[in-house]
């Protein structure tokens, strides 16, 4: 056998691990050949697909032993035992229960995307690439799928998809939540965020805050109602800090002793007021971003993971901030429940592999969405520049008005232009 009763991992393989991944392999091929039969990806991208789908075969057992990510193995036994069991109950009064609980619930969210066989950590990864697929139709519908693969070539997109953890999952509700946003669906973005709570607790607050300053305060109506929300929010972290100090400070303390520091060195960290915390957080943040630091650089693939960080912080500064992209009033509260996102782990994250996983889980979401609305404000622009100028065109009769103007700037420079003879 591949993997003993305790998960761990023997030196060879058997005929059982090559029958059930290539099976899995084969299943999302199928999976794929039904998508394109229905038009929900273009032929031309079948290749694509099939090689992405080949990665699982090249990180566990290839690059690196399923070791150096030792949680696959707790996802792939809960979803075998929920497979055999059922769903078991939560023991939400320790925070051990609640990291279980959170794992089972992952677990049981991942296996709702079946595929052939879930006999080791690869067949988990197999998971993450159907999952992969299901967010790219539903990005197609609103972003060029030619710019969709270019994220999805992301290197921490193709690890992460590439190996047994629910960053993908989590990456995949997460983009659900905030394209619903913008979209301004309040049902459908509150059931996506609740999916992200679900299954990346630190993520769900800024998400949370975005959807009540849209759906509730509708801070996006008005610049005062904007500012005033702002201002309540701040005092309200003051005011009720006792209330969740608590939870921060065991995420924060937990997360310390989990990545070696001492329990003593772990209480020095305690955070002690609302003013304290958004100190911190302010002063977290941009290091959080780009860590490791050039001076913390010890391997080439901390090397490796500073560049691809500059370069996505790149991307962000083009579709998010440059030209003041940010500060119209919907842009704003995005950018607000972003910093929320990251501000959360940057004050409970310490171990760099931990950093770079939840760091990415929480920036990619973002990225791609102010993409989508750097895309759609553009394709807006150049609607309203081209009505206005087949208004103003000389020799139009004046009982003629143009009622339908339609570009498609992904594909061709082709306008198909409507007129209509006004009564």
């Amino acid at each position: 056998m591949l993997f003993s009763d305790q998960w761990g991992l023997f030196g060879n393989f058997d005929s059982f691990y090559y029958v059930s991944e290539i099976a899995n392999y084969l299943f999302l091929i199928a999976v794929l050949s039904v998508f394109i039969y229905f038009r929900l990806v273009e032929r031309k991208y079948f290749l694509f697909w099939c090689l992405f789908f080949f990665t699982p075969f090249l990180f566990n057992f290839i690059l690196f032993s399923p070791e150096y990510l030792s949680d696959q193995f707790k996802y792939i036994r809960e979803i075998n035992n929920i497979k055999s069991n059922g769903l078991l109950d939560f023991d939400l009064t320790t925070y051990g229960g609640l990291k279980r609980a959170r794992i089972q619930l992952s677990s049981y969210l991942m296996a709702l995307f079946p595929v052939f066989s879930y006999l080791t950590v690869t067949s988990l990864a197999f998971t993450n690439k159907l999952i992969s697929l299901i967010m790219f139709v539903f990005l197609s519908r609103r972003i060029p799928s030619d710019k969709i693969i270019l994220f999805f070539l992301i290197p921490s997109f193709i690890l992460y998809s590439s190996v047994g953890l629910r960053e993908v999952l989590v990456i995949f509700s997460s983009v659900l939540a905030i394209i619903y946003l913008i979209e301004r669906k309040p049902l459908r973005s509150f059931l996506a965020i609740l999916i992200v709570t679900a299954t990346k607790i630190q993520n769900g607050p800024g998400y949370l805050v975005i959807w009540l300053l849209f759906f509730v305060v509708r801070a996006d109506k008005s610049n005062f109602r904007l500012f005033l929300s702002v201002a309540a929010g701040l005092t309200a972290v003051i005011i009720l800090f006792d209330i969740y100090e608590p939870i921060i400070n065991l995420y924060r303390q937990a997360y310390a002793i989990e990545d070696g520091l001492s329990f003593e060195e772990a209480m020095t960290l305690e955070i002690s007021s609302g003013i304290n915390l958004m100190l911190i957080t302010l002063k977290e943040i941009p290091i959080f971003l780009l860590k490791p630091l050039p001076w913390q650089i010890s391997n080439g693939f901390a090397l490796f993971v500073f560049l691809e960080s500059v370069f996505l912080f790149y991307l962000f500064y083009l579709f998010a901030i440059k030209d003041g992209f940010f500060l119209r009033r919907q842009n704003l509260i995005i950018f607000i429940g972003f910093i929320i996102c990251l501000g959360i782990h940057a004050i409970t994250v310490f171990n760099f592999g931990t950093l770079s996983r939840y760091r990415f889980t929480a920036f990619l979401p973002f990225l791609i969405a102010f993409y989508y609305l750097r895309i759609t404000d553009n394709k807006l622009k150049n609607d309203n520049y081209f009505r206005l100028m087949f208004e103003n065109r000389n020799g139009l009769p004046p009982t003629w008005s143009i009622v339908q103007l339609r570009m498609n700037l992904n594909d061709s420079d082709e306008c198909t232009i409507g007129f209509k003879q006004m009564s």
